[in-house]
């Protein structure tokens, strides 16, 4: 059912051009029906009198310049080109010639023609029937005047009217079928390209563009099509970068869903890790106050608070550093730096750390090696990866801190490598990861609070610098290059 409706609904231009041009065919036959009908006798009644008038005219005129006898070839044309019955009289009224009288042997006595009425020997009667026309004048001939009389029908053409009335089931059957063929025909060729240009734009609303609308002229349908082919194009076009920037969207969505939650947890275990010690501060503050039991050393414990306080602040510290670094509008301040100054002072700083657990620091830094970035990002996270590199390492054992260019001059490389220590493979996925510690226990005497190395991971993504951690042969190392180039160190690692 649903199928015939749209067959139905498509061709519906089909089926009204067929019928407007039906009835338009059919109304101009009947009406030049009609018009023959009413106007032709009216049209030819007058075309015939100005006929015989102009002929009258032109023969009156040209027989002035005849004799009679001369002039009698003119009244014949004159009397069969107008099918006019013509005959000439004398002053007395008798008949001396007219093509359609004949003279029998030598009698003077005329003969009327079948329609004329004998009235007197010689005499013709001049009364005319009904639908006729009829002249009488006088003519002047070379040799004299005489009169002519003219009188022409017009019953033919009355006749050819009711021959029309009869003629009307024939025209009537004549006229349905020619009209009804070529609307049929005409209606099939004027909508066939209108049904396919519409069946393509129907298949394009669709989003069906496996197909092109062809229609091969160059009139408004030609035009039609190829403007529905250039916005199917231009559709394709947009609907695939909305597409791609849907999928942009989404991926866009999901990464900030995870930062999100990953927002979550990390002040979740801020929380956790202020916790904590703000606890410990607590208790150790009230038992002093109260003087129960060990507490009363006063001296001693403030020193302990001292310290727990000391490690909140840096770990606020590092926290409001990050969340500087997680900023959409941060945006590194840009500086050309001397890398191997900014070592050397770093190895000077942590120097006291190494001789407290009698580590060797060994310095391989080529000098005067330059880059423009971010001096003091870069300086937290060198300083933490030195550090990073003496906590970790046991005692009496040596760390290598390098720098030096590539062997092609494109980037710099950094190392620090720390002996005597390995890391666990599974370990080496997390330490990246913020308050994640080898060490399970998080005691702050072996470690530190585990955002040192997810400090240098957002620093090194906002400078745009590639870095790695691997385990070598005598112990640990922590690998960074810095490209050379400074196209990637002004721009915002959150677009």
């Amino acid at each position: 059912m649903n199928k015939i409706r749209e067959i139905i609904r498509m061709k519906r231009i089909t089926y009204k051009l067929f019928l407007i041009t039906s009835l338009i065919l059919c109304s101009f036959a009947i009406l030049i029906y009609v018009s023959l009908y009413f106007f032709l006798p009216t049209f030819y009644e007058k075309y015939k009198i100005n006929q015989l008038q102009i002929g009258f005219e032109e023969m009156i005129e040209k027989a002035k310049d005849l004799t009679f006898q001369e002039a009698k070839p003119l009244l014949t044309e004159y009397g069969n080109k107008n099918n006019a019955l013509l005959y000439v009289q004398n002053t007395e009224g008798i008949i001396i010639y007219s093509p359609s009288i004949h003279i029998i042997g030598d009698s003077k006595e005329p003969i009327p023609s079948k329609s004329t009425e004998i009235n007197s020997i010689g005499r013709v009667s001049t009364n005319t029937p009904l639908n006729s026309y009829s002249i009488n004048q006088s003519i002047q001939f070379k040799d004299g005047t005489l009169i002519i009389n003219v009188a022409a029908t017009l019953q033919p053409i009355d006749e050819a009217s009711q021959v029309l009335t009869l003629f009307i089931p024939y025209i009537s059957i004549i006229v349905i079928f020619i009209g009804i063929g070529s609307a049929y025909l005409y209606s099939r060729f004027i909508t066939k390209p209108i049904l396919y240009v519409s069946q393509g734009a129907q298949k394009m609303a669709n989003l069906d563009f496996s197909e092109k609308i062809e229609v091969r002229s160059n009139d408004e349908l030609g035009e039609l099509s190829n403007s529905l082919n250039d916005m199917a194009i231009n559709l394709q076009e947009n609907i695939h970068a909305l597409q791609q920037a849907n999928q942009q969207l989404k991926s866009d969505i999901e990464k900030e869903r995870e930062i999100e939650k990953k927002r979550r947890e990390f002040f979740a275990i801020v929380s956790h890790e202020l916790k904590t010690p703000l606890t410990t501060l607590k208790g150790q503050l009230e038992g002093m106050i109260y003087n129960i039991g060990p507490y009363k050393d006063r001296n001693t414990y403030l020193y302990k608070n001292f310290y727990i306080v000391n490690d909140m602040e840096n770990l606020i510290r590092e926290i409001l550093s990050i969340s500087k670094l997680e900023q959409h509008t941060f945006k590194p301040q840009c500086e050309e730096v001397n890398l191997s100054n900014l070592i050397l002072a770093i190895v000077e700083k942590l120097d006291f750390f190494a001789s407290e657990k009698d580590i060797q620091m060994i310095k391989q830094i080529a000098p005067n090696i330059c880059v423009y970035t971010d001096c003091n990002l870069l300086e937290k996270a060198y300083k933490n990866i030195i550090h990073n590199g003496i906590m970790y390492s046991p005692r009496g054992e040596k760390v290598y801190v390098k720098l030096n260019l590539s062997k092609d001059h494109t980037n710099i490389q950094f190392q620090v490598m720390n002996t005597g220590v390995q890391i666990k493979d599974d370990d080496i996925q997390q330490i990246f990861k913020p308050f994640y510690r080898i060490e399970k226990s998080r005691n702050r005497n072996t470690g530190g609070s585990g955002l040192g190395l997810y400090l240098v991971k957002r620093v090194f993504e906002a400078l745009a610098i590639t870095y790695n951690v691997r385990n070598i042969k005598k112990g640990v190392q922590f690998a960074v290059t810095i490209p050379i180039t400074n196209k990637n160190i002004d721009k915002d690692p959150h677009s």
